[in-house]
């Protein structure tokens, strides 16, 4: 199941384009994200980052899918409010 808490991984990831920093930003171990967001890729069947030597870039997917997870984290703020 897809969890807030796994989109909120892959707004980091795309923002910093670096596995550490974003695990970092998170307060979350690298491996742990690394794998959130792999669990995200399987369940999307997906692949939303390309992953290089030092960093990532999203895919074309991923691109939509980051722009629709802003929308649904921007939605789930109003609603703790």
């Amino acid at each position: 199941m897809m969890t807030l808490q796994a989109l909120k991984y892959l707004l980091a990831l795309a923002k910093f384009r670096h596995f550490g920093r974003a695990a970092k930003a998170c307060f979350v171990s690298q491996p742990a994200l690394s794998v959130a967001i792999q669990k995200l890729e399987e369940q999307l069947n997906v692949v939303l980052f390309e992953r290089y030597k030092s960093s990532v870039a999203l895919t074309e997917t991923g691109e939509k899918i980051v722009a629709q997870a802003k929308v649904v984290m921007r939605e789930a703020d109003l609603l703790s409010q």
